[in-house]
């Protein structure tokens, strides 16, 4: 939903990074949103580490788990590229005024909504994710 805010936003951790994910398998089923999301979570996470929000430890811990339940934790996409994929990101609902949002995380349990996310930060976590 677009037009959620406030603390109930925060429930869209992974979602702008599993959207696009979706968007790059063709929406063919190869790929289902609640993988995609789990996928998306593990990027948040990568790129919260990148920024300096968080622990490196907190971003395994919670790869760990999605791994133990039986979620992807990387995509298995053979035709994006990291540029194809901000480009769709670009394209995401929630963007505003020109600019990406993404819920980020300085620790489990401490999401937050951030619009300070530069295609720049983007490419290493993407390109590590689709490696």
């Amino acid at each position: 939903d677009e037009r959620e805010g406030g603390v109930r936003a925060l429930l869209n951790l992974g979602h702008t990074f599993g959207h696009a994910l979706e968007a790059a398998a063709g929406y063919d089923g190869t790929l289902l949103h609640g993988e995609a999301v789990s996928i998306g979570m593990c990027m948040a996470f990568d790129l919260s580490v990148s920024m300096g929000l968080c622990s490196d430890g907190d971003a395994q811990r919670v790869k760990a788990h999605l791994q133990s339940v039986g979620l992807p934790i990387k995509p298995a996409l053979t035709k994006a590229t990291p540029e194809s994929l901000i480009q769709t990101m670009k394209r995401d609902k929630k963007v505003l005024s020109g600019k990406m949002k993404f819920i980020l995380t300085r620790g489990i349990g401490q999401s937050f909504i951030s619009d300070d996310v530069t295609e720049d930060l983007l490419l290493p976590i993407l390109k590590d994710a689709l490696s």
